[in-house]
């Protein structure tokens, strides 16, 4: 293995450094799904904007495949090309390009399957008027990337939320859920400090005029 690692050029170190840790952290996150594929937790998704509560781009699953695709791409290229003057250029090429396709794979297939979950399984629409605690904090003006944990259809769940409050909504603040905004989302606002006191429905008479 020594021997191996030793006769390999300084390029060609780059990619296989690159294909092989990426590639162990895509063998790491496939055991995990598979040793915790039951429960329901957040997926380490990072929400781009705009997404309106879509899986974004951008997620530990994608990059990890970009980075095998990129890494195992140019290495493939140097084997084909070993004496190209070019051959930097022609396996960097070569390594995006199949990276940008593993990631494009990765995405539309978790894509696909996290549908197939929320419409077969949750609707939350049945979160609407429930209270639930802020796991990840909601940031003012729908900015999105906030998450809330609340019960829906009789289970804990978390899920992406917004809000349209002016401020922040803190980790572990209570909410209020509002409004269904897609089939990932939805909309909530904080409870007020005295929302969960007891009305007064008989005030005390008047005092004024007891003798």
């Amino acid at each position: 293995m020594n021997d191996w690692w030793a006769v390999l050029g300084g390029d060609e170190k780059v990619f296989y450094g690159i294909a092989l840790a990426s590639s162990l952290v895509m063998g790491i996150q496939l055991v995990l799904t598979l040793i915790g594929g039951a429960l329901d937790s957040p997926d380490g998704e990072f929400e781009v904007e705009g997404t309106d509560g879509d899986l974004g781009v951008l997620s530990i699953r994608t990059i990890s495949a970009f980075f095998v695709g990129f890494g195992w791409g140019g290495i493939t290229a140097m084997n084909v090309w070993p004496d190209h003057p070019s051959k930097m250029f022609i396996s960097t090429a070569a390594g995006g390009f199949c990276g940008l396709v593993f990631l494009w794979t990765v995405w539309k297939t978790m894509k696909g399957l996290h549908s197939l979950k929320s419409d077969g399984t949750v609707d939350y629409a049945n979160a609407v008027g429930n209270v639930g605690t802020v796991y990840i904090p909601v940031h003012p003006g729908r900015k999105g990337g906030g998450q809330i944990q609340v019960k829906v259809q009789g289970r804990e769940r978390t899920i992406q939320a917004i809000t349209d409050s002016e401020t922040e909504i803190g980790n572990m603040e209570k909410v209020e859920v509002i409004e269904k905004i897609d089939q990932h989302t939805v909309l909530v606002a904080p409870l007020s400090a005295g929302s969960n006191d007891p009305i007064e429905t008989n005030p005390p008479e008047n005092e004024e005029g007891k003798e």
